[in-house]
């Protein structure tokens, strides 16, 4: 899914006041999360993220595959509760998105090998 279209989901199904800009800056934040935590844990995976730049990059395809996008709703979500300081709808959105970022780190890391650490030698 890219950028864009994921924005415009979330503006569909979230009445907000946010523009593409703050929320493609959540969006960094989270796949920042995504490479760190998970995807550059597995072997062969050095990927270098910075962030997004909407005008630059609203039709680049993001990097959780499209089955596991709700986490990036979700994400979304959470961020415009807590920016309109609906807390209560915070604590319901942003539970869904630690379930949701929980369920796709699992599949990755049943998946894909995970990067060998450094063995000490026997002593």
């Amino acid at each position: 899914m890219t950028l864009a279209k994921l924005i415009s989901i979330v503006d569909e199904m979230k009445a907000n006041q946010y523009d593409s800009e703050m929320k493609t800056v959540w969006l960094s934040e989270v796949e920042g999360m995504v490479v760190e935590e998970i995807l550059n844990r597995a072997e062969g995976n050095e990927i270098e993220f910075t962030s997004y730049d909407y005008n630059q990059d609203a039709e680049k395809e993001l990097l959780v595959p499209d089955r596991y996008t709700d986490l990036y709703r979700n994400y979304l979500y959470a961020k415009i509760d807590y920016a309109n300081a609906e807390y209560e709808r915070y604590n319901n959105s942003v539970t869904m998105f630690e379930a949701s970022y929980s369920t796709f780190a699992q599949h990755y890391r049943r998946t894909h090998m995970p990067k060998q650490s450094a063995m000490l030698p026997p002593t």
